[in-house]
Order: structure tokens, then C-alpha cells, then sequence
């Protein structure tokens, strides 16, 4: 290695011990990097390429996330913010690089239910058999059947890629069918409330403890961080 190449290293080492020992600091993604977060798993039908997912495991590009009956899963990302994924949803998360630039993409969901609370590093986009949706810094909520894919904007802004570019702001959905795409509509307080109402089966997890990680107080889950 070259001294140069040695001081990068060196720096790169420094910069993660840092972040380690302020302790809730995340220490984000580094350019290329394939590991996309860590699990948190509740319920007893969760499986990771098949296999049972254990919780605090560790998810990288291409793998494949299943939620079955009374299950959820957390995908908390490693600069922060996260996915929770409802019961009988099937995923594959693949992390894409462009340059210094990421994106976490949720491919070939069939079925089920998704929120994300905002990546700060790496935008995400979500493809389903109806089309195609991003974001960037924004709080979303997607369900998938075999009839349509609903798109929620719950803060910020939503995108539908394809099958047409539309721009969804906080508070409005959209529905796509392989018939075509809904008129956008502005949901009520109470609506959207309703809209991410199935999370209140599956609340955040706690810390090992058993306290809460939203309670005054309350530690976080391992590898997270409280507000």
C-alpha cells in the first residue's frame, strides 16, 4: 500500500472509532459499501433468504426479506432512519452506488406493506409489479396487492417513476393498476392515520431491557440510537 493509501486508511479507521465511542452517532455507508443495515425482528415468521432472521442480524445488497402471518421486520439503516415492513411482504433490498451517491432499492415486492422513515444518506425507490416510486428525505407508506399499489405521502415528497411521473406531496395518495393510474387524492388526519394504522400491531422495538426506546428515558435498541 502506498503512503498515501495508508493514510486514507488510517483515516477512514479514525473516523469510525470516533463515531463509535460517542456512541449514538451512526456511522453511515461508505462509498461501495454492501451491508444496508440491521434487523429488528418481531414476530415468529420472519426469514432472511429463507432462512429464520435473527434479530440484530445484518442485511447486504441482494438479500431477501419475508414477513409471514403476525410478523413484522425493522430494516434500520445505518446512517439512520428505517423500514418496517408488515406481515406477508417479500422483498429483495439491493443498495445501488453511483460514485458517492446510494440508493437503497426495494425490488420485487408482490405483496404487503412497507413505511419508511427517511434514509439521510441514500434516497430510496421502491418497485412493484405496477410501477415505480422515489423519494428523497421523506416519510412514505406503500401497500401492494394484486390489484394495485397505494402510494402515501405521510411528509415530504413521493414520486411515481413509472408507468408516468407523478409527484406526490405530504398528505396526498395515488393508486396504480395495470389499468392506469388513480386521481390524486388528499387524505384527512384521520385517513391517514388509518393508512399506517397496521403498525400499531407491531410497535418500535425496545431496548433489551424492555423498555421502550420512545419513553422518556428509555434505551435504545441495540446498534439505534433515542431521539
Amino acid at each position: 500500500m502506498t503512503n498515501a493509501g495508508k493514510r486514507n486508511a488510517m483515516a477512514v479507521v479514525a473516523w469510525l472509532a470516533v463515531a463509535l465511542l460517542e456512541g449514538c452517532a451512526f456511522v453511515g455507508y461508505l462509498p461501495g459499501q454492501q451491508t444496508i443495515g440491521r434487523l429488528r425482528v418481531l414476530g415468529p415468521n420472519v426469514f432472511l433468504n429463507d432462512k429464520p432472521a435473527r434479530d440484530g442480524q445484518l442485511i447486504t445488497s441482494g438479500d431477501r426479506l419475508r414477513t409471514g402471518t403476525d410478523s413484522s421486520v425493522y430494516l434500520y439503516f445505518l446512517s439512520g432512519g428505517f423500514l418496517q415492513f408488515d406481515e406477508n411482504t417479500d422483498p429483495v433490498i439491493e443498495i445501488v452506488w453511483r460514485g458517492t451517491s446510494c440508493e437503497v432499492q426495494v425490488q420485487g415486492m408482490r405483496q404487503g406493506q412497507a413505511y419508511e422513515e427517511t434514509n439521510p444518506q441514500c434516497r430510496t425507490a421502491v418497485n412493484t409489479p405496477h410501477g415505480e416510486a422515489t423519494h428523497d428525505g421523506s416519510i412514505f407508506n406503500i401497500k401492494v396487492d394484486p390489484q394495485q399499489t397505494v402510494l402515501t405521502a405521510l411528509d415530504g415528497k413521493l414520486i411515481l417513476l413509472s408507468p408516468k411521473s407523478v409527484e406526490l406531496q405530504k398528505g396526498q395518495q395515488l393508486s396504480v393498476s395495470p389499468v392506469g393510474i388513480g386521481a390524486i387524492r388528499v387524505l384527512s388526519e384521520q385517513e391517514l392515520r388509518e393508512v399506517v394504522r397496521w403498525r400499531n400491531r407491531f410497535p418500535a422495538p425496545c431496548a433489551s431491557d424492555g423498555t421502550s426506546c420512545s419513553a422518556p428515558g428509555g434505551s435504545p435498541p441495540a446498534g439505534q440510537c433515542c431521539d
